[in-house]
C-alpha cells in the first residue's frame, strides 16, 4: 500500500515539475543558408511630366566627359559619365533635358547642349567592290554623251565611245572616238577688230589613245584621271590633239557603272593665217560595262 502512494506521489510530482532541458537542446539548430543576390539599381525612368518621344540615336559633342543626373535638372545628382562621341538613345525629354541611355546600360537625364545628331559614319565610308574586288584584266566598254565647246566658246552636242583594257588595279589603257558638230560664230581675226562674218558650222571627229588612273581603286565610287593623244579632223583639216581629263566611275553592279568626266582637247586651229592653240572643252556622261 505504502508503494502505490509513494508512486502516484511521483507521478504527480514529475507533472507539476517538468524536467530541466538538457545542455545540447539548448544550442539552436543551424538554419538553412540562402542565398543573397546583389540588388541591381534601377535605372532611372522618365519623369512623370516628361514627353516621351520616338526612340533616337544622339552622339555626345562639345565634351571629352559628360554627365548623367539622375533627374532633368542641374541640381540632381550624378548616376554615370559618358564620353564624348558616345551614342545615347534618348526616349524622353522634358525642356532642355533628354531621358538617355549610355552605351553601358545606365539611365539618366542629360542637357540637350551635349547632344548632336547621330551620322553613321560607315555608311559614307568607301568600300571595296564586294563583286569584283579587283578589275585588274578587265575589258571596259563605255558609250557616253555630252557637251562640247569649241574655243570654250560655241556649245554643241556630242556622242562617242571608249573602249579600255585595265593594266593593272589602277592603270587602264583606252582608245575613244568623239564626233560633234560645232556651229562657230566668230574667229580670232573677228573678235580683235570687233567684226561680224557669216557663222560656220563644221562636223568634227576625234580619236585618241591613252591611259587613266584610278585614284581609289577597287571601290564603289572611283574618281580618276586621264591623258590622250590622238588628233581631230575639222574643216577638212587633221590637227594633232592631246586632252586631259578628269572625271568618276561610280560602279552600280559588280560589272556596270556610271561614269562622267571634263576633258580638255588641245589643238590648233584656225586658217593659214590665224592660227592658234585653242581649248576644246568636253562635258560627258555615260555608262560602262566590264567584260
Amino acid at each position: 500500500m505504502a508503494r502505490r502512494i509513494a508512486l502516484v506521489l511521483c507521478l504527480c510530482a514529475a507533472w507539476a515539475f517538468p524536467a530541466a532541458p538538457r545542455a545540447q537542446d539548448d544550442v539552436p539548430q543551424p538554419v538553412a543558408a540562402t542565398s543573397v543576390s546583389q540588388t541591381e539599381v534601377p535605372s532611372t525612368e522618365a519623369g512623370s511630366d516628361s514627353t516621351a518621344i520616338p526612340r533616337a540615336h544622339l552622339r555626345v559633342r562639345d565634351a571629352r566627359v559628360a554627365v548623367l543626373r539622375s533627374g532633368p535638372g542641374a541640381e540632381h545628382p550624378i548616376v554615370s559619365t559618358v564620353l564624348e562621341d558616345d551614342v545615347l538613345v534618348v526616349d524622353a525629354r522634358t525642356g532642355e533635358w533628354y531621358h538617355a541611355v549610355s552605351p553601358d546600360g545606365t539611365s539618366g537625364w542629360v542637357h540637350e547642349s551635349l547632344l548632336a545628331n547621330d551620322v553613321d559614319r560607315v555608311k559614307f565610308a568607301f568600300r571595296p567592290d564586294p563583286g569584283k574586288v579587283d578589275r585588274q584584266g578587265t575589258m571596259q566598254l563605255v558609250a557616253f554623251a555630252g557637251g562640247y565647246a569649241a574655243d570654250r566658246e560655241d556649245n554643241s552636242f556630242l556622242y562617242g565611245a571608249r573602249l579600255g583594257y585595265a593594266l593593272s588595279s589602277h592603270v587602264s589603257f583606252e582608245v575613244a572616238v568623239g564626233r560633234t558638230r560645232v556651229r562657230r560664230s566668230t574667229f580670232v581675226i573677228e573678235q580683235l577688230f570687233n567684226l561680224r562674218i557669216e557663222e560656220e558650222v563644221f562636223d568634227v571627229f576625234y580619236y585618241e589613245a591613252g591611259v587613266s588612273y584610278d585614284i581609289l581603286a577597287r571601290r564603289r565610287v572611283t574618281p580618276f584621271v586621264a591623258v590622250g593623244f590622238g588628233a581631230t579632223i575639222l574643216n577638212a583639216r587633221v590637227e594633232p590633239t592631246y586632252s586631259m581629263a578628269i572625271g568618276t566611275r561610280a560602279f552600280l553592279t559588280r560589272r556596270t557603272a556610271l561614269r562622267w568626266e571634263i576633258r580638255d582637247h588641245r589643238l590648233k586651229a584656225g586658217n593659214q593665217f590665224t592660227r592658234f592653240t585653242g581649248d576644246n572643252l568636253e562635258f560627258s556622261a555615260g555608262a560602262e560595262v566590264l567584260f
